[in-house]
């Protein structure tokens, strides 16, 4: 199939090295669009990154375009197969960022730029920064980015990695004033779709009629014009449930009626998400049933590929109507009536305009204004532009204003958090979602592991407002407790026991605002998998939350085999230089090398270093990185594992005197060697501060730039622990030590190299004033692609034969 002028030129742009903010029309493309470029290059070998994140606000999104893709790729036919990963919260399945073609969330790729990965502990959070940084990046309908947390750190992403990686916006429902003020800010070509282009597109031959109704949504209205598909989308979820429970009510005997919202356990959800790909898909064959009626909230307002024939919403901001509304008459020669109701209102007559506050509650009414001026019209793309354009022009402009005043504070917040892996900067800087987790149990007291129950993520206001329901209806059924909070007790540092949980009940609604996660009474709430979770609603009183599904078991890990330094610096090499298999998932994944290559080269050229010169680094820093384990110490506490696990064994596994261990034998499966690891690791001194403090001048002499030495010393320091100091304790080289460093070093320079320089006797010290600063992008940059290398190469060595 031909591209569109428009995908050509995406494409175009994009491998010529231009970043690009595309603005087209929903069901027109988009996504092939974006793919386009990647999966081109991945064919040809073309000068392209090797990776591809693919990056949406909504977890529904990822599943949606994983399942897609995921199959389209397999029969594209590839010389050279490629890899179609999730990586979701509840799809946990790529939590290393290896896959070649990556569909995950928003939050997941900023968590893991900011060292602070959702996916991983803190401890490796400098792992996937360097995937981040170096992949064909896709950012997926801007417009639901929040524009005081995600927006801004997103922006500074993008601004770090102009002319470095390509990368793509796309929405369909920004205003033309942000999208150019967004390009510039970018250095990003501006392409919107004019109207001729649109009407050029099959899928935008169709009529879409808007009406406003100055009454609120009900029941009678949507079964008033119901034919065969009709959707009802609600602002909050409450509204949702009353609306689906009056329209099964007075709907036709033969209509389907599905409810989807947020407040489902998830294999109800996937199994209402499923039902609504088929029966309101594009493939009419696949119905099963005649009549069918959605009612929803904003989950299904981006991204499902669904149609209808008659799509009823809330008034919301003109960009949210404008998506919505993007779910009626989405085919080609289709025709759809868009119904846009008033919204409740208080005791003073006042709009609810909840969820939308502030600015929002200010755009909704702009919205209702520009609407009822159109009723009647056809909504086509120009109308759909123009009605956002005229309700939020004047808020952009606004949020212009603050993102520029707002970008110092928003580099150093995000600086600021790489160094410290403060994992709570991620309200301000990622989603700030002020949601309570509320599970349903009988005796609390009795959880032992209340995180490992499926609960459901209530808004802070709306718990809040329900206290005083849920306390009355606990006196009319002679209920002792309504809610009950817990905190956990607090344990040392080192303990390797389960967190111990303490409860208490829930007085007021006050006892709730520092909580974050709340049991609630089972005779107080309702659940069932038509409606989902409801507070203040008396339901079956023996139900309660089930544990969670957990898609990724915990990986026994294959024992571990002695090797000597040389040996681990060999086939760390190997990991970096040539394809991996991952034994696990049966998947073959991109040489390190080759998967931070398209960066290093864009790096080396806009900083003016010598071509080769951060691949040369990264080979030097794998040669260089344990050498804090050729300490006289480290070897003795090598030696001393060795003739003790052997004795375990009841076999000889000591070491001549010359043997430089990298690692030692050890069996995780077997209890009494977990045993003498609990015993004696306290034992082993650390050395990955030690490494970079006995080769920083031979760095820095060999390298000569600074920043390149910083972020290289910052790679060894920290690839063991993303947030290691620089405190270092001493170093005295074993006598075997220089030998084995040289010929380490032998397989990355010419000859053994020159190892003068190498400081072989240090006393205690802290070098960390001489890491990388993250403020300084040069450093940073080179440091997390350095990391990732290093990281990753150390973790697949392991499983590299020799």
């Amino acid at each position: 199939m031909p591209l569109y002028d428009f995908q050509a030129r995406v494409c175009d742009l994009l491998s010529s090295g231009r970043a690009v903010i595309l603005q087209a029309p929903t069901g027109a493309g988009k996504t092939r669009a974006a793919l386009y470029p990647f999966l081109r290059a991945w064919e040809r070998g073309d000068e392209f990154p090797r990776k591809c994140i693919y990056s949406v606000p909504l977890r529904v999104l990822a599943d949606q375009f994983w399942d897609e893709y995921a199959e389209r790729t397999r029969n594209f036919g590839f010389r050279r197969p490629m890899d179609v990963t999730a990586q979701t919260g509840a799809r946990p399945e790529d939590p290393k960022l290896e896959g070649n073609l990556i569909f995950t969330t928003v939050d997941q790729t900023l968590s893991n730029l900011l060292n602070i990965p959702y996916a991983l502990s803190l401890a490796q959070g400098n792992l996937n920064a360097g995937a981040v940084i170096s992949s064909y990046l896709i950012f997926d309908e801007l417009h639901l980015f929040d524009p005081a947390t995600m927006l801004p750190t997103t922006l500074h992403l993008l601004r770090m990695l102009r002319g470095i990686v390509p990368f793509l916006i796309m929405t369909a429902t920004l205003s033309e004033e942000m999208v150019h003020a967004l390009a510039g800010q970018l250095d990003a070509e501006p392409l919107i779709l004019s109207s001729e282009e649109a009407v050029a597109i099959p899928s935008q031959r169709k009529t879409r009629r808007l009406n406003v109704v100055e009454e609120e949504l009900d029941a009678r209205a949507v079964c008033g014009v119901h034919r065969h598909r009709s959707i009802a989308i609600c602002n909050t979820v409450g509204r949702a449930q009353q609306l689906f429970e009056e329209i099964r009510r007075l709907a036709p005997a033969n209509a389907s009626v599905r409810l989807l919202h947020s407040r489902f356990l998830r294999q109800d959800r996937e199994a209402t998400e499923q039902w609504l790909r088929r029966e309101f898909g594009q493939d009419r064959g696949l119905y099963s049933v005649d009549s069918a009626i959605l009612v929803a909230t904003q989950v299904v307002e981006v991204g499902l590929d669904i149609t209808s024939e008659v799509l009823h919403t809330e008034l919301a901001p003109a960009a949210s109507v404008v998506q919505r509304a993007g779910r009626c008459a989405r085919y080609e020669g289709e025709t759809g009536d868009v119904y846009v109701y008033a919204l409740p209102t208080d005791q003073g007559g006042k709009p609810r305009y909840a969820p939308y506050t502030g600015s929002q509650a200010d755009i909704c009414q702009r919205t209702w204004d520009v609407l009822r001026a159109r009723c009647g019209s056809v909504l086509d793309f120009d109308g759909e532009l123009a009605a956002v354009e005229q309700a939020h022009t004047v808020a952009d402009r606004h949020l212009l204003e603050s993102l520029q005043a707002n970008r110092l504070y928003v580099a150093d917040r995000i600086a600021r958090t790489i160094d410290a892996q403060e994992r709570g900067a991620a309200r301000e800087l990622i989603r700030d979602v002020d949601t309570r987790t509320v599970i349903v149990h009988p005796d609390p007291q009795s959880i032992e592991h209340p995180w490992a129950l499926e609960g459901f993520g209530i808004y802070r206001g709306s718990l809040f407002g329900a206290y005083d329901e849920l306390e009355q209806l606990a006196d009319d059924c002679d209920e002792s407790w309504v809610l009950m909070t817990a905190e956990p007790l607090p344990e040392e540092e080192a303990s390797q026991e389960h967190t111990v949980w303490r409860w208490r009940s829930v007085i007021d609604a006050q006892d709730l605002e520092g909580a974050l996660l709340v049991a609630a009474n089972p005779s107080l709430v309702s659940y069932t998998a038509e409606t989902g979770f409801r507070l203040g609603v008396p339901g079956h009183g023996d139900w309660q939350s089930p544990p969670r599904r957990t898609a990724v078991q915990r990986r026994a890990f294959a024992p571990y085999k002695r090797e000597t330094f040389q040996e681990h610096v060999l086939r760390m090499l190997q990991a970096y230089d040539q394809p991996f298999y991952d034994r696990d998932k049966e998947r073959e994944r991109l040489p390190l090398a080759e998967e931070l290559a398209f960066a290093a080269r864009r790096l080396e050229g806009k900083h003016g270093w010598p071509p080769g010169t951060l691949n040369r680094l990264a080979r030097w820093i794998i040669a260089l990185h344990d050498l804090g384990k050729l300490d006289m110490r480290w070897q003795a506490w090598a030696h001393r594992w060795q003739k003790e696990v052997g004795d375990l064994r009841g076999e000889d596994l000591s070491l001549e005197y010359s043997y430089m261990a990298a690692h030692t034998d050890y069996d995780e499966q077997r209890a009494v060697e977990k045993a003498l690891n609990r015993r004696l690791r306290s034992q082993r001194p650390n050395h990955a501060v030690e490494s970079a403090a006995a080769v920083m001048d031979w760095l820095l002499q060999r390298i000569g730039d600074p920043s390149l030495a910083r972020a290289a010393l910052a790679a060894i320091a920290r690839h063991h622990s993303a947030g290691a100091s620089g405190k270092h304790g001493s170093f005295r080289v074993h006598p075997a030590g220089t030998d084995a460093t040289g010929t380490a070093m032998s397989w990355v320079s010419e000859g053994k190299g020159d190892l003068s320089g190498i400081e072989w006797n240090l006393p205690e010290g802290h070098i960390g004033r001489r890491l990388m600063r993250p403020a300084r992008e040069e450093e940073l940059l080179v440091y997390l692609l350095l990391v990732r290398a290093l990281r990753l190469a150390d973790q697949r060595s392991q499983e590299v034969t020799s």
